[in-house]
């Protein structure tokens, strides 16, 4: 006699509904390049999806880290938190990195919007969109207490004029322009910060970027 088994797989969870939906294109434009054309929220609000336009429509389903995409525009900044040694990170960690613990499930934490320099670079060249906003301060800067860095522009300085460890603030965008992206937001120096005098370093770095800056005036 034969004994047919049936094992039914573990259900982790159900199915979000999404009624909230919003949509950036236009109507009328049908081709956008690179570009997030909109989003969607589930009904409890814990699950956010986002709609990436590159040559064909791609969906972006952030799952278990929507908070952090969802407070970008809200015009916040959610980190993670490991509740055994207390480590933070952003960007955000589903668990623990720490070995010692074994993949703890971390905890949500609200940022402050203040950050340093970890380290950073200066693009003198880029896609057609950004030609003309050239040269471009990328910096990895470290919020808050977080353990690692993230990447985002710098703006209000010039390129020689950043410095390691440099105070930062966190700027968003006006509320109607923010797409749930971590484009929501840049760095600006902090109030009242001031950079060092000019030394050799500053001035190789300057010499290599005006040429840039030369070079995008004269673009029609």
């Amino acid at each position: 006699m034969s004994v047919t088994i049936i094992r039914k797989k573990k259900k982790f969870s159900d199915q979000p509904n999404f009624s909230v939906k919003k949509m950036y294109r236009p109507s009328d434009v049908k081709e956008t390049g690179l570009a997030f054309i909109g989003h969607e929220i589930s009904d409890d609000g814990k699950v956010m999806n986002q709609f990436l336009h590159y040559d064909q429509l791609y969906t972006i389903r952030h799952g278990w880290n929507s908070k952090f995409f969802k407070g970008l525009l809200e015009g916040k900044i959610w980190g993670t938190r490991c509740p055994k040694c207390g480590d933070i990170w952003v960007p955000i960690r589903t668990h623990c990195w720490n070995l010692d613990c074994d993949l703890e499930i971390t905890e949500w934490i609200e940022m402050p919007l203040t950050a340093k320099v970890h380290t950073w670079t200066i693009a003198g060249w880029s896609g057609r969109s950004s030609l003309k906003r050239l040269p471009i301060i990328l910096v990895y800067a470290v919020i808050g207490d977080s353990k690692v860095a993230i990447a985002n522009e710098l703006h209000g300085i010039d390129p020689w004029d950043v410095e390691f460890q440099m105070p930062l603030k966190v700027v968003f965008k006006p509320k109607e322009e923010r797409v749930g992206a971590v484009t929501d937001f840049h760095f600006e120096p902090a109030e009242g910060w001031t950079p060092s005098p000019m030394n050799p370093e500053k001035e190789r770095i300057k010499k290599l970027v005006e040429p840039v800056y030369e070079w995008v005036k004269t673009m029609k």
